[in-house]
């Protein structure tokens, strides 16, 4: 399914570059237009098969327990306290840990972390790290969203500020195997980016 959907975006994508300049259309020949399809076309295959290997790795391991994933969401973090917490299977064979943080009045930030392992859990970071390949940027309404690099990192990330409505996301996979989200309500993204430095992950396998 993955494969199929990655090759259905590459020849999209191909198509879509062969038509950029309609005066380079004409100059080109029938076989460099066909050179440049096949281009993207190994493109796509070479990261469908990189996330194929991937993804059956995850399908083998077991998932992590609620105490490995609550390790990580602690009391503190720098000068945010949690608010709230929880644990456990989502659905099927699904771990993930939730937390809610703050020290502002009607300002909070939510961290998700998902452990890939499993069946379905592979499935779910699977479609994050197809998401995460993607050049994207778009703007509206006051929220501009974007793919972005940091530090060897991707994130796929979120920054509102409507009027007096400020709110953040961004989303990455660490260590190859757990998706971790992070919310902010009254907070910008570089708000989040500072606090991302301050959650410790190191202690997830």
């Amino acid at each position: 399914m993955i494969n199929k959907t990655l090759l259905a975006v590459a020849v999209v994508l191909a198509l879509s570059s062969c038509g950029n300049s309609q005066k380079k259309e004409e100059e080109k020949s029938g076989f460099e237009k066909l050179a440049e399809g096949a281009g993207n076309l190994s493109k796509f295959a070479k990261s469908g098969e990189k996330l194929k290997e991937q993804t059956e790795k995850l399908k083998k391991l077991t998932p992590a327990t609620t105490e490995e994933l609550k390790a990580v969401v602690p009391e503190n973090v720098g000068d945010f306290k949690r608010k709230s917490y929880s644990a456990g299977g989502t659905v099927a064979d699904i771990v993930a840990a939730d937390a809610e943080y703050s020290k502002e009045d009607n300002k909070t930030i939510h961290v998700s972390i998902l452990d890939g392992a499993g069946e379905s859990g592979s499935a779910v970071v699977s479609l994050l790290a197809m998401g995460l390949s993607m050049q994207t940027e778009a703007e509206s309404n006051g929220t501009v969203s974007k793919n972005i690099d940091v530090d060897g990192v991707r994130y796929s990330t979120e920054d509102t500020k409507n009027g007096t409505t400020v709110s953040s996301s961004l989303k990455f996979i660490y260590k190859e195997r757990y998706a971790v989200t992070l919310e902010g309500q009254g907070y910008s993204l570089s708000d989040l980016q500072d606090f991302l430095k301050k959650l410790d992950l190191s202690s997830l396998k």
